[in-house]
């Protein structure tokens, strides 16, 4: 390493920095407590709609299905009852029932106590078609399992949150045998509070563990401070701008204080590094902090901008949540820079002691001895090891051809959890979790007038008896032709349970929609009713299907239906949660090889800005994206399924795994141009760069272990993928870098008189 000069010739602002720290210090404690304080109220946006792009055609018929029937949404609340044939089997119900419609958010509940003569048990008439028709809902065929089905209201303002409700049926139903409280929108809920309680435990075990890493690293508790100080204040200050700017978390962004952790995380330890080196060369404090932000301010302030482009590649997508990573985690990356800038200065030099004095003859410690063999080794097998990575990168683009995304939201979570069992008991015992909507348009005659009532609603007749029996029809030809669907039922099936027949008068028909509306309002409203936007009547078919589909089946199963239905209304949508969630992942990775090609670009733009060399930038990013094409395409060859947690993990490590290579060859050049040989700077930024980077990548990768307790499964997912890409990438940049930059290097710097490179 060259010789530190004093302080008073480093740059003025580093001079300004040194003398001003502690002010420094008091305003990075302002910026934190103004940031946390200002997002603190920031939450998760639970909606999957957001999830899509604006323009997507899937989010047509759902937006129809909002405006017409969005009101409410239909969760089941079901539990085992050996008797219930009984009366105590019906008293249970009842009680349940009335427990149920007592919830704030609950609008309405419909079990077999409410429908007209279905607890008698011997009644084969209006009874029996009512238990026929809500079978596999309020009850199943062997009539050892009731349910309840229940409206819940679309959360509004003032109106108690979607979580709160589900909560408190949740856990009434607990107090039940095997109870159970299914519906997407219970999915949906659950997979947001693990997703809340998991970006608790990052911030805390995570952050515990790093911490432990780096003390058994540096073996010194004053390095604990600098760390943990930059990740809070970079995380308290992005979001603080984020509530500022009226944005939200989406279950994408919920990511985001892990990929500022990393960012976090690698800058400090260079710095950490960096300045230990120049203690232990002799320097007093004030020099070597000086020395220290003289030669990082440079690296880090690159890494940190790269960081930022590669991330900001994924506001490319038309996807509003990948959109908004992007622009969040952008963000985030840039503010830990100035969270370095602020914090670095006070609390490095903080209780700082002079360590004794290293002599240059002392012999390196053993990673500094690892690191050396390694590079020794790779720049005598550089043809082979080019060999290798060919082979692998061709092996690796051919298994990514091979990945599915998976479709099935019950398999986010753990199979021992306990949304898994309540789906499975629901599954078996109803012949399906899955509810999602088949909408059919529902014209009334031209010489019916709609008349409103006195808020000025439109009053519905009864449906045209035609159409009625044209629905039946449709529905027993879903049930009969498409596999796996399990139930069909709309307000056709309620006038035929009703009635006994559809064969009747007009006047019949008129009496009976009367007196459902009378006895269960709420839920004819879920049924039959008119679009705002069109004033066109639709009546909404419920579907039942199993949930746990792999990605074919489920595919072929929506096609299936809306094929069907569209042989008798080609203007019939199919649509509802199960719909949206089975597409969900297909929308995430709509734009990934877009936005990772983007990223490649943005950051090789930026590693050329900062070397001044393209051909050096250009083979700086093979050994950080072939490593993200290696566990693309072990996945595929593995059989692993595409979820949430890796639908954009390709672009994030890019900007993940680029930061080591940018601080490697940024201090090549720096000793290159002070007049080292090429082997004498690759052996020192080996020894450098390779002691922070393996640090910073081991304390992660310990930290991100914690992510493996997480009952969400694309948590886990997240966590493993981000700890192979950083592996993954240190690798690349202790094997591999140093070869290609002797390859580029060798162009740049002709041989000396002697034959030698300099």
């Amino acid at each position: 390493m060259p010789a530190a000069i004093s302080p008073a010739a480093h740059p003025r602002w580093i001079r300004a920095a040194i003398r001003y720290r502690h002010v420094m210090l008091l305003a990075a404690l302002v910026v934190g407590a103004a940031g946390w304080w200002t997002g603190r109220d920031l939450h998760l946006d639970r909606s999957i709609e957001n999830m899509f792009a604006p323009d997507d055609p899937i989010l047509v018929p759902y937006r129809r299905l909002q405006r017409t029937f969005g009101r409410h949404e239909v969760v089941l609340a079901m539990y085992a009852d050996d008797e219930l044939r009984t009366p105590s089997g019906i008293e249970r119900i009842r009680v349940l029932v009335e427990s149920l419609r007592q919830i704030k958010g609950v609008v309405a509940a419909v079990s077999l106590v409410d429908l007209p003569g279905a607890t008698d048990f011997e009644d084969r008439a209006a009874g029996q078609r009512f238990r026929d028709m809500f079978a596999s809902y309020t009850h199943n065929a062997e009539l050892n399992a009731a349910g309840v089905i229940c409206l819940i209201q679309r959360p509004g303002s003032g109106d108690p949150s979607r979580r709160q409700t589900l909560a408190q049926m949740r856990r009434l139903i607990h107090d039940y045998p095997q109870g159970a409280l299914v519906g997407e929108p219970v999915l949906v809920e659950e997979a947001f509070d693990l997703l809340e309680q998991d970006g608790r435990r990052l911030n805390t075990w995570c952050t515990l563990l790093v911490l432990a890493v780096i003390l058994a690293c540096f073996r010194s508790v004053r390095w604990l401070l600098l760390p943990l100080a930059v990740v809070q204040l970079s995380l308290a200050a992005t979001r603080g701008v984020i509530a500022l700017s009226g944005l939200q978390l989406s279950m994408v962004s919920s990511m985001l204080d892990a990929i500022v952790t990393v960012v976090g995380v690698a800058a400090v330890v260079h710095v950490i590094v960096r300045y230990q080196e120049a203690r232990r060369s002799g320097l007093p404090p004030l020099e070597a902090l000086a020395s220290t932000l003289d030669q990082l301010a440079g690296p880090v302030a690159f890494a940190c901008l790269t960081d930022a482009a590669g991330f900001a590649a994924l506001m490319v997508s038309d996807v509003g949540p990948v959109y908004d990573f992007g622009l969040m985690t952008g963000l985030g990356s840039l503010l830990v820079l100035p969270a370095c800038l602020l914090l670095s200065p006070a609390l490095a030099l903080f209780a700082d002691s002079p360590p004794p004095a290293i002599k240059e003859t002392a012999p390196p410690g053993p990673l500094s001895r690892a690191l050396a063999g390694l590079l020794d080794w790779s720049q005598r097998r550089a043809v082979p090891l080019g060999v290798a990575g060919g082979v692998l990168t061709v092996a690796a683009i051919a298994g990514s051809q091979r990945l599915e995304v998976e479709t099935a939201f019950t398999r986010n979570f753990r199979p021992q959890s306990h949304i898994v069992q309540q789906y499975r008991f629901v599954e078996n015992r109803f012949g399906g979790a899955g509810v999602w909507e088949l909408l059919i348009p529902a014209p009334l005659p031209g010489h019916i007038k709609l008349r409103t009532d006195a808020d000025g609603d439109a009053i519905l007749p009864a449906p045209p008896i035609d159409r009625l029996i044209a629905i039946l029809r449709t529905e027993r030809a879903l049930v009969e032709s498409v596999p796996l669907l399990s139930k069909a039922i709309s307000i056709a099936d309620s006038f035929r349970a009703a009635l006994g027949s559809l064969m009747t008068n007009r006047m019949a028909v008129s009496t009976a929609w009367m007196g459902m509306q009378r006895t269960m309002p709420q839920f004819m409203d879920t049924m039959y009713n008119i679009d705002p936007a069109t004033n066109q009547p639709w009546i909404h078919v419920l579907l039942r299907s199993p949930e746990e589909l792999g990605a074919a089946e489920k595919t072929a199963l929506i096609e299936n239906v809306r094929r069907t239905a569209a042989e008798t209304y080609p203007e019939a949508e199919v649509t509802g949660y199960y719909v949206l969630l089975a597409n969900l992942i297909d929308s995430l990775l709509a734009d990934q090889w877009l936005t990772f090609g983007v990223s490649i670009g943005v950051v090789t733009l930026m590693m050329a800005v900062a070397f001044w060399s393209v051909p050096l930038a250009v083979v700086t990013m093979v050994p950080n994206v072939v490593p993200v094409l290696i566990l693309f395409g072990a996945m595929g060859w593995l059989g692993l399924k595409i979820n949430m947690g890796a639908a954009m993990i390709a672009a994030v490590s890019v900007g993940l795994s680029v930061d080591g290579s940018i601080h490697y060859v940024m201090l090549y050049q720096r000793l290159r141009r002070l007049g080292a040989s090429l082997g004498e700077a690759l052996r020192a930024a080996q020894n450098s760069v390779g002691v922070a980077a393996t640090y910073a990548t081991l304390a992660l990768v310990v930290g991100f272990a914690t992510l493996v307790v997480s009952d969400f499964i694309p948590t886990i997912y997240f966590g493993a993928l981000v700890s192979f890409a950083m592996i993954g990438g240190l690798i690349g940049n202790l094997l591999v870098l140093p070869g290609l930059i002797a390859a580029v290097d060798r162009r740049s710097y002709p041989p000396d008189r002697n034959g030698q490179s300099r």
